[in-house]
C-alpha cells in the first residue's frame, strides 16, 4: 500500500466521521419542534383558561332567553383548547425522547405508560386521533351556536354546511382506522396470527 493510498483511506475515514457527526448533530434541529410545541401548549392552556373564566363571568347571565348557553359554548371551546394543549405536550415529549435522548431509559423519568413513545408512528396516530376529536368538539360548538341563535329553521344550504363537518369527521375516522399508523397497546400480534 503506497503513501497516496494510505492518505486517501485516511481522508475517506475522516470524511465518513465528519458525515456521521453532521447527521447525528442534525437531530438537534428537532428542538425547534419541541420548544415550538411547548410554547403552543402553553398558549392553548392560557386560551382554555380564558374560556373557563368567560364561562364563569359572562356565562351565568341569561342571553337571548337561554340561561347558561354562553357558558356551555365557552366550556366546549375550553375543552377543545385543553385537548390541543395536551396533544402538543405529548408531541413535544415524544419528539424529545425519540430524537434528542433515545438512549435514556423512560422508567428513569417516572412517566405513565401512555406517555411513552417508541416510534414516530405512535406520535402520528395520537395526533390524528386528537384532530378527529377536536373536529367533533368543533362540530358540537357550531351546532349548539346555530340552534341556540334560533337558526333551527335555516336554509338547506346552511344545514348542508353544518352536516359537512360530521361527514368529514366520519371519513377521517374511517381512513384513520384503515391506515392504522401504529398498533394500539395490547395488540402485540397481527390480526392474521390471531385468526389462526
Amino acid at each position: 500500500m503506497g503513501w497516496s493510498e494510505r492518505t486517501l483511506n485516511r481522508y475517506e475515514m475522516n470524511l465518513r466521521q465528519t458525515e456521521r457527526a453532521v447527521i447525528v448533530a442534525s437531530r438537534f434541529f428537532t428542538l425547534i419542534a419541541v420548544f415550538g410545541s411547548l410554547i403552543g401548549a402553553f398558549l392553548m392552556f392560557l386560551l382554555g383558561f380564558y374560556n373557563i373564566y368567560a364561562a364563569v363571568t359572562v356565562g351565568l347571565q341569561p342571553a337571548d332567553g337561554h340561561f347558561g348557553t354562553a357558558a356551555i359554548i365557552s366550556v366546549i371551546e375550553a375543552l377543545d383548547r385543553f385537548l390541543i394543549a395536551i396533544v402538543l405536550l405529548y408531541f413535544s415529549y415524544g419528539v424529545y425522547s425519540l430524537f434528542i435522548h433515545p438512549e435514556e431509559p423512560e422508567e428513569r423519568l417516572a412517566i405513565p405508560a401512555w406517555l411513552r413513545v417508541q416510534q414516530i408512528g405512535q406520535l402520528k396516530q395520537v395526533v390524528t386521533e386528537v384532530i378527529v376529536v377536536v373536529l367533533f368538539v368543533l362540530f358540537l360548538r357550531v351546532a349548539l351556536e346555530t340552534f341556540v341563535q334560533n337558526k333551527a329553521a335555516t336554509s338547506w344550504l346552511h344545514l348542508g354546511t353544518i352536516a359537512l363537518l360530521p361527514v368529514s369527521i366520519l371519513l377521517l375516522s374511517l381512513s384513520l382506522r384503515m391506515v392504522e399508523l401504529h398498533p394500539k397497546p395490547g395488540r402485540s400480534e397481527p390480526d392474521s396470527e390471531k385468526r389462526r
